[in-house]
């Protein structure tokens, strides 16, 4: 009885500044790329938040989770749920996905008269566990970001069958507290074992932390604790403490900073998330507003997939000396073709009808709010 009065609740009202949230990630993403490793200035070296320290990777991972607990939690009792699932992130992921390996095989054979290799790490989204095959592709457009989508990809395929086995709240805040705690502990035996750096940021153990701890987000929206406050009164200090430890050398690659700096990071970014989920919070209004909740919805997945050809393009091969025109060129020209991309390319898919997920309840009764609307929450790359 207890199980039915829980999945009778109904689905939690959209909130825009989690839209606000994925643009902010992007524009990290895009700052860390511009500036990473720059000593060229205090305010580029302070913006660039040091090598290897990009802060978009934990911030989508976060909100990715807490996104996708939010809806595998409300389809549990649809009618063919993982296959539903796993449809719409189809639908949602593989045509700009495949579209741009697809555009990378074009550009590189037109260019150099053969092929990129190695494209089989990619169309197996395996590019986060074989790394060094990844960069060996000779394709020339670059595609080191798209390590994300491998692990992302990864953690929908095992969350959704884990989180489908708990019962009640308490047993799924239990398996989120268990992945982070064998996240940490992945983490532990990969610096004592000096594995590759990259696997330290990469690999689906190593990030599935964060992605947990926005899974407790999502609990916490639903059943608030403790926690809840303590994240949200947490934010600037946490956000104080992050910026110094970048400032002075933090680097995820090394044993300190995979072991606590990315843990830190990562709460961090919990923090910033709970407050946006706090309508009458100054996050909130400011994330929330329309400029960045409309690009979060609409641009987001595309700005991320093409900034960092544009990016090279513009910083290698545009005629101008200046950087601000260079900079102000890439900028208008990501969002002009992720737009593009959003309403020309990318909306068609999304608006193919997969059937509605039916939940299992007697003949003649409605479906529960939940299940008729378990697929329109927005994931990470919606």
């Amino acid at each position: 009885m207890q199980h039915a009065q829980e999945t009778q609740r109904t689905r939690p009202q959209h909130l825009p500044a989690l839209d606000g949230v994925r643009l902010l990630a992007v524009g990290l993403v895009i700052l860390h790329h511009i500036t990473s490793g720059s000593t060229n200035s205090t305010f580029l070296h302070l913006i660039g938040l040091q090598h290897g320290n990009g802060l978009g990777p934990p911030l989508f991972f976060v909100l990715s989770g807490a996104l996708l607990t939010n809806v595998i939690d409300l389809a549990r009792d649809a009618k063919n749920r993982y296959r539903n699932f796993l449809v719409r992130r189809v639908l949602r992921i593989l045509p700009l996905y495949f579209g741009y390996l697809l555009l990378a095989t074009a550009f590189t054979f037109l260019i150099t008269g053969s092929g990129p290799i190695h494209l089989w790490v990619y169309a197996l989204f395996a590019q986060n566990i074989f790394v060094h095959t990844a960069e060996r592709t000779g394709s020339v457009l670059p595609t080191y970001h798209l390590w994300t989508i491998a692990v992302q990809d990864q953690f929908y395929l095992i969350w959704p069958l884990l989180l489908w086995r708990c019962r009640d709240v308490r047993q799924m805040r239990i398996l989120c507290w268990a992945s982070i705690a064998v996240c940490l502990l992945a983490r532990l035996l990969m610096v004592s074992s000096a594995v590759p750096s990259e696997l330290l940021i990469r690999s689906l153990p190593a990030a599935s932390g964060c992605m947990s701890l926005g899974g407790l987000l999502a609990l916490e929206r639903r059943d608030p604790t403790r926690l809840t406050l303590i994240l949200r009164r947490s934010l600037a200090p946490l956000t104080v403490a992050c910026l110094i430890w970048m400032w002075r050398g933090l680097d995820f690659t090394s044993a300190i900073g995979a072991l606590v700096g990315y843990q830190l990071v990562g709460v961090t970014c919990a923090a910033l998330i709970s407050a946006a989920m706090k309508p009458d919070s100054l996050v909130a209004r400011v994330l929330g507003a329309r400029f960045f909740a409309a690009g979060g919805k609409n641009l987001a997945f595309g700005m991320y997939m093409l900034h960092p050809c544009l990016l090279e393009f513009c910083t290698t091969h545009l005629p101008f000396a200046s950087k601000l025109t260079r900079l102000t060129a890439f900028l208008g020209s990501t969002v002009a073709l992720a737009a593009l991309s959003s309403r020309f390319y990318e909306r068609p898919f999304l608006n193919i009808k997969t059937g509605r997920a039916k939940s299992a309840t007697p003949q003649g009764q409605p479906a529960p709010r939940h299940v008729r609307s378990s697929f329109s929450a927005p994931s990470i790359t919606a």
